[in-house]
């Protein structure tokens, strides 16, 4: 029976943020099996912060943009001053829009109020997708003592819309048991894991050569890659004191991409000439496999205070790609026990510099991160299969459709 699905989440393509290219894909899956999907996102880009543009229909789902605040500042107050408008003008336009369940993402925080509010004007179920974990991002970021009582008034709200949800969504059982925390007994909650726009294949990709010769990078260089957001969950400590001891015979060490710690690696290659440091912008969705592939091993970081609240979706790009992962961080988290499940990376443990070097230089060796790759890319192909996540995502959302009245 075709039902109306209604999602809400600040960002969507041809934004680059993850969040937004999960949505597209299981409003596309829903489309596909005969189910109408209306998507209420922002006009405001993620990263750079342009407009992304108006209303339009893509692959039979409707996305209704709503405006946001001018400026490109990505200062937490400004992001909370764009939160605050997204999310009054998306619960106008979710109020009048019809739907037999809602669907509520991770951006902006606390979104799925929204989503509660307008299921709970119609009587119909919603669905709080949790990328990440609010308030506990918050937490982990750090507030000082004159924010507490605001934290923990977004503390009850967190838990209001958790609770009230039908489906909560996790990508991951580290987020799944801390999400638990939020939810009554008995409350359905499910982790599927995210997947990446590559499509797993074997062999290297060919034409890379063109791109790295562009960014200055010669055959014989390794390459180690951080590409993505530079968030404040993240680690960099580790990658550029192991930059400055390798120094200018060392790899080429490439963050692509930007966010609030892009400052911190700027001003590190300003005072560390000889570290072989690069900067780059995001690259375009239509050339970010051909980046990914140029790498010959990606990095992937996480500070240990956000283990299961956040999971860097970099990881499920880096084996998509076929390349190996050199992760610092903590054990406890998704990222941690894939990389050992896989086979596909290394493990570094926070401000331990001499195990990142070592792992530098066991990926000097070719043969060895060939292996790590292959391993990496297998395990892809099973775990973050695009397709039959999106399939099980799209079977649990019609569930939860199961027992409305239909569409009228």
């Amino acid at each position: 029976m075709k039902r109306a699905f209604l999602f809400i989440n600040q960002f969507y393509p041809p934004d680059l943020a993850p969040t937004g290219r999960m949505f597209r894909d299981v409003a596309a899956e829903l489309t596909r099996r005969g189910h109408s999907v209306r998507v209420v996102c922002s006009r405001k880009s993620y990263a750079p912060g342009h407009d992304v543009g108006s209303d339009v229909v893509v692959d039979g789902v409707t996305v209704r943009r709503v405006a946001g605040t001018p400026g490109r500042s990505r200062a937490l107050l400004v992001r909370a001053v764009d939160d605050v408008v997204f999310l009054a003008a998306a619960g106008a336009m979710t109020l009048a829009a019809r739907a037999d369940v809602v669907v509520a993402g991770t951006s902006p925080p606390f979104v799925g109020a929204v989503a509660a509010l307008a299921a709970a004007a119609r009587g119909t179920p919603h669905v709080q997708w949790a990328m990440d974990v609010y308030p506990d991002a918050l937490r982990a970021h750090g507030v000082g003592v004159l924010a507490l009582p605001w934290l923990w008034l977004l503390e009850g709200v967190a838990r209001a819309q958790f609770r009230g949800a039908t489906l909560v969504l996790a990508p991951g059982p580290y987020v799944a048991a801390r999400l638990a925390r939020h939810l009554r007994d008995g409350a359905t909650l499910r982790d599927v894991p995210l997947w990446s726009d590559l499509e797993p294949r074997p062999a290297d990709a060919a034409g890379n050569g063109e791109l790295r010769t562009s960014r200055g990078w010669a055959s014989r260089d390794l390459v180690l890659m951080y590409s993505g957001n530079m968030g404040r969950g993240h680690r960099f400590a580790e990658f550029l004191a192991a930059a400055e001891r390798l120094g200018p015979e060392g790899p080429i060490w490439a963050f692509v991409g930007s966010g609030p710690r892009r400052v911190e690696v700027e001003a590190f290659r300003r005072d560390h000439h000889a570290a072989r440091i690069q900067l780059l912008d995001y690259v375009p969705a239509s050339n970010l496999a051909a980046s990914l592939r140029s790498a010959d091993v990606h990095l992937v970081s996480l500070r240990r205070g956000w283990s299961g609240i956040i999971i860097p979706s970099k990881l499920q790009a880096a084996f998509s790609a076929g390349r190996p992962v050199i992760f610092v961080g903590p054990r406890d988290n998704e990222v941690a026990d894939w990389i050992a499940e896989s086979g596909g990376g290394w493990i570094v443990e926070e401000d331990d510099v001499d195990g990142l070097l070592a792992a530098v230089a066991s990926a000097r060796d070719p043969t060895e991160r060939a292996r790590r790759g292959d391993a990496a890319r297998e395990y892809a192909r099973i775990h973050f299969d695009r397709q039959r996540n999106c399939a099980q995502i799209a079977a649990l959302l019609e569930g939860c459709a199961a027992d409305v009245r239909p569409p009228c």
